[in-house]
């Protein structure tokens, strides 16, 4: 490891997996435009190649630190660590199985030097197939006024491996939750978006791969749970009000859409006026201390999502149902009718 500070710390935590993929993660932080880094990498006690492959890199480049567990303790924990040893000002996520563009570090070190109430800088990213192909890049950029009401309902940042946030903030407030196995990311960016801005960089700075021994991928089931535990503790810290767990998983389903979903995806048509109900509640909590423009935008926002909703229903098939859904799209933005 280099000995004088860096700008940025660099953590990866590793258990075994392709170490194809490890080789592209790490060459890609390696040729990072922006070069003041220490790069802390944890192995979760691999039992593959992970060891070796790691060791030679080790030899090739100072600002490589490896720390090997002597057994596996998950992922978050594996996070702290890593958090803990970091010294940079700044700490930049990096899974083993992701690509960080070239420009990443640079952007997003210049983003946080020009706007210190930011706590943390995100960005879009473009999904790897499993075939090796990109495909659509994400639509995550919002005004920062606007991110924690997203957080509210699911992890708008979409990812982990393409933040950086600054280190001291997220230490004093404990690091990673150790209690979430997965999904510490969105739970972590609750708490940060308390104590500063987020925000997300409209350019694609991570090629994010999704395949089948990936997190996400092997354990859907534990990591929804944790995310609708997450969603009804964010609403009933801001409302007073807990919700039964089909209300939080609608409201869930509802904002985690995104464009050119299917209609199925969304909840069922005969709850949209039970929905819109429950969104007025958080929604006059949420803008209690907000801007009149950040109500407009809000509401605006609000609007837009059921318009999406019903411009997804067959108006042959589903005409009270398209029509109920539009209504209360004006409902929350009777501007919305100039666009129809």
């Amino acid at each position: 490891m280099i000995h004088s500070v860096p700008t940025v710390s660099v953590v990866m935590s590793v258990y075994n997996g392709s170490l194809d993929y490890l080789r592209e993660s790490i060459d890609s932080i390696l040729n990072q435009s922006f070069s003041d880094f220490e790069f802390i990498i944890i192995d979760d006690c691999s039992s593959d190649d992970t060891e070796s492959t790691l060791k030679q890199y080790l030899s090739r480049d100072d600002r490589i630190y490896v720390l090997r567990n002597a057994q596996n303790i998950g992922l978050t924990k594996s996070l702290n660590k890593g958090l803990n040893l970091a010294r940079g000002e700044y700490v930049a996520r990096q899974d083993a199985d992701d690509i960080s563009m070239p420009s990443r570090f640079e952007k997003q070190v210049a983003w946080l030097t020009r706007h210190p109430e930011t706590a943390l800088v995100s960005s879009e990213i473009q999904r790897i197939k499993p075939n090796g192909t990109l495909g659509n890049v994400s639509q995550r950029a919002c005004s920062s006024d606007l991110l924690p009401w997203h957080l509210l309902f699911h992890n708008h940042l979409g990812g982990h491996s393409q933040v950086m946030f600054r280190r001291q903030p997220v230490l004093d407030l404990g690091g990673y939750n150790e209690a979430y196995r997965y999904s510490q990311d969105y739970e972590l960016w609750c708490r940060l978006a308390k104590v500063g801005n987020l925000d997300v960089l409209p350019d694609v700075l991570l090629h994010q791969r999704f395949h089948g021994t990936s997190i996400s991928a092997n354990k859907r089931s534990e990591q929804s749970a944790l995310v609708f535990n997450q969603v009804a503790q964010n609403i009933e810290q801001l409302t007073g009000k807990a919700l039964a767990l089909t209300e939080v998983e609608n409201l869930h389903r509802f904002w985690s859409t995104d464009e050119g979903t299917k209609a199925d995806r969304f909840p069922k048509t005969e709850l949209a006026s039970c929905l819109s109900h429950q969104l007025e509640a958080v929604y006059q909590a949420y803008v209690a201390h907000q801007t009149p423009k950040t109500k407009r935008l809000l509401s605006t926002l609000i609007g837009q999502k059921f318009l999406d909703w019903a411009n997804r229903l067959s108006l042959r098939s589903q005409p009270l149902a398209k029509t109920q859904i539009y209504l209360l799209a004006l409902r929350w933005s009777p501007e919305l009718i100039l666009q129809q």
